[in-house]
């Protein structure tokens, strides 16, 4: 089929795609161009068949109604992994002009290595998709393995040239419609189309064995390193009511994917569908909007003097609050946080509510206030210092003399989460210490180095490992090592408290022993406790 070239080309270049069209799509002429890149089988194929072949249009652009509506318009679309427009222009009453222009010119949202959409461009479509389309699409994210090594050990050619060649490679094995992007340094995001989407477990296969054919070595001269690999994840995208992944964790799931794809082996293709439990990005996600809310909130846990049974102290212990309301401890999602480098977060946001409410109970009996602190809040002097200013700002903590007394603030740490070198921990927090917060060693008696923190660090409580706690009354050695980590702690002047009593038995050999404050259920769970506001409060309570 040809189209007039007096009717069309007046002008122009004969070498553009060009059809001609009636108001109902069927194809009536082409280009010579247009019949290269979009061959017809000779049956009169609508518009719609022979452009499936290669482009995809963008949203749910309406490419019948277009035509339908004989005004002149344009649509944009993606062909061969560059976006391309549809422009249309009636021909009389009847017939439509449709006419295909390509980029010149490689827009700012390309990458410059690959020539491939960048980040930019792969969000952007993925927000219209999954604010405005209809289901059904799903995306791959593919990790190219080892390439920080290769960068190191070989350089950054080497390692550009792999990412070109795997650019490369699966712009040569991936259909027309699917859209391939680089989505940061080491990775390439792709997005299948509905009709697509039953395929992605194949078309994941299919870059993996292609990247097998690309070694990261091209020298004689230079160490084999062997063939490339990649770890693959894939899931689910869409709205909300088309999709089982909620749209804001869709992103994380594919990335846990990944993960599970790199922690067993690499070089395999993970479905984000399958994975069993909620990924550390899932729940990183969630974490994240929970903090922007203000849906981390700290749960009080009376902490008693053993021989008094009077409450001393409390730990604020961090919960999360879904929209739904429902409570979720720490121990769910604290993992990821610390992975995810988010626990100085949850850590600054526990000692401000512990400061204000610490503040509003100043008609109480003073009390000290035990809050955690994460290695990952150490790294964050800026925050130390915030803290400083807004104990500074709501607490009154002087004598009469000036001098400066203990605040009722006590940072627990446990070892696992202090710094590898003591002097560093030290100097981290010295700027708190000077400032009169106290120091708790938590869970002393769980690891091997916890003798060396007594001795470098100045710690005035010691919790003592919960597990002994619990074991003591059906274990001998529990109840000689609880009753060991008591004398030595007497002898050095710690105050010792007891973790996680469960009845009056424990609390009283517990007791007997000498141990000088309990904590656990059989003195009470831990509750909710609404976040004050400090501007409210003008003055505070000593200990």
């Amino acid at each position: 089929m040809q189209l007039d070239e007096r009717m069309v080309f007046s002008g122009q270049d004969p070498g553009m795609i060009v059809f001609l069209c009636n108001a109902s799509g069927r194809v009536l002429s082409a280009s010579p161009r247009a019949d290269e890149a979009f061959p017809g089988t000779g049956g009169g194929e609508t518009l719609r068949e022979r452009l499936d072949q290669r482009l995809c249009l963008n949203r749910e652009e309406s490419l019948g109604t277009a035509l339908i509506d004989g005004a002149e318009s344009s649509l944009k679309g993606l062909m061969d992994n560059r976006e391309v427009t549809l422009g249309i222009t009636p021909v009389g009453e009847h017939q439509r002009l449709v006419v295909l222009l390509e980029s010149l010119c490689p827009p700012s949202n390309f990458d410059s290595l690959t020539g491939l959409p960048d980040r930019s461009a792969m969000l952007e479509r993925i927000r219209e998709v999954q604010e405005q389309g209809e289901g059904g699409h799903r995306l791959l994210l593919v990790d190219i393995d080892r390439l920080k090594t290769v960068n190191d050990y070989l350089g950054y050619q080497v390692g550009d040239r792999v990412i070109r060649d795997l650019a490369g490679a699966m712009q040569k094995t991936m259909p027309d419609d699917v859209m391939i992007a680089r989505w940061s340094g080491h990775e390439f995001m792709l997005l299948l189309p509905p009709r697509q989407s039953e395929r992605s477990q194949d078309l994941a296969e299919r870059i993996r064995t292609a990247t097998a054919t690309i070694r990261f070595d091209s020298a004689d001269d230079i160490p084999h390193l062997g063939t490339v690999t990649v770890s693959i994840g894939h899931g689910v995208l869409g709205p909300g009511e088309t999709a089982r992944t909620p749209p804001q964790d869709q992103l994380s799931a594919i990335n846990a994917a990944v993960y599970e794809a790199k922690r067993t082996g690499r070089d395999r293709v993970v479905d984000a569908d399958h994975l069993k439990q909620p990924s550390v990005y899932t729940t990183g996600g969630a974490l994240n909007r929970a903090i922007h809310e203000g849906r981390i909130l700290a749960a009080s846990q009376p902490i008693v003097d053993l021989k008094t049974g009077q409450v001393v102290a409390d730990e604020a212990l961090a919960r999360m609050i879904t929209p739904e309301g429902e409570v979720i401890p720490a121990g769910l999602f604290i993992e990821a946080a610390s992975r995810l480098q988010m626990a100085h977060r949850i850590d600054f946001e526990i000692i401000n509510q512990t400061i204000s409410n610490c503040v509003a109970s100043i008609d109480h009996r003073p009390m000290a206030h035990f809050v955690n602190i994460s290695g990952d809040f150490l790294q964050h002097p800026e925050l130390m210092e915030q803290v400083i200013e807004n104990a500074r700002d709501a607490c009154a903590c002087l004598d009469d003399t000036g001098q400066m007394q203990a605040k009722p603030l006590v940072l627990e740490m446990t070892e696992r989460e202090v710094l590898e070198d003591t002097g560093d921990a030290f100097a981290a927090l010295k700027p708190l210490i000077d400032f009169g917060l106290r120091l708790a060693l938590d869970d002393f008696g769980s690891g091997y180095s916890s003798y060396r923190y007594l001795l470098d660090m100045p710690f005035t409580f010691l919790k003592i490992e919960g597990a002994l706690v619990q074991n003591m009354n059906e274990s001998l050695r529990a109840r000689k090592i609880v009753q060991h980590i008591q004398a030595m702690a007497s002898d050095m002047g710690l105050i010792t408290v007891a973790e996680f009593i469960g009845d009056k038995r424990t609390a009283n050999t517990l007791r007997d022993m000498g141990i000088d404050w309990g904590q656990g259920f059989h003195f009470g769970r831990p509750e909710l406790v609404q976040p004050h506001r400090v501007a409210e409060v003008v003055t505070a309570h000593q200990i």
